[in-house]
């Protein structure tokens, strides 16, 4: 094989491991986030996520609870004991949320950023 068409395969395949590479990594991006309850509230109670990023609510309290941000989500009672809701943050923009369990003290935030950070 001469030395030119060596050169052209290997440029070749440098571009389809940099392409394959690419695009495992804009997965990695989006992430988890993991927001726990308990008694006292959600914990962080306020989280930054990117687009694609899924949100698991945990609940460790001993009562029944929610993740509700009218017209957005609506986990409906997370069982306690360690239930589970995950929720997949698709649209950009700022949710407050609330327990409807718990309507007078369980409050937390989640904004939805484009191609952004994921931070809890």
């Amino acid at each position: 094989m001469p030395a030119r068409s060596r050169v052209i395969a290997a440029l070749a395949c440098t571009f389809f491991v940099l392409t394959l590479c690419a695009f495992s990594c804009s997965k990695e991006q989006t992430g988890e986030v993991t927001v726990t309850i308990n008694g006292k509230g959600y914990h962080p109670s306020n989280i930054t996520v990117a687009e694609g990023t899924l949100v698991t609510w945990v609940n460790n309290d001993t009562q029944p609870h929610t993740a509700t941000a009218i017209g957005a989500f609506d986990s409906g009672p997370i069982s306690p004991g360690g239930g589970r809701w995950t929720w997949t943050a698709a649209v950009p923009g700022t949710y407050q949320y609330k327990s409807l369990m718990n309507p007078g003290g369980m409050t937390g935030e989640i904004t939805i950023v484009v191609n952004g950070p994921t931070s809890p």
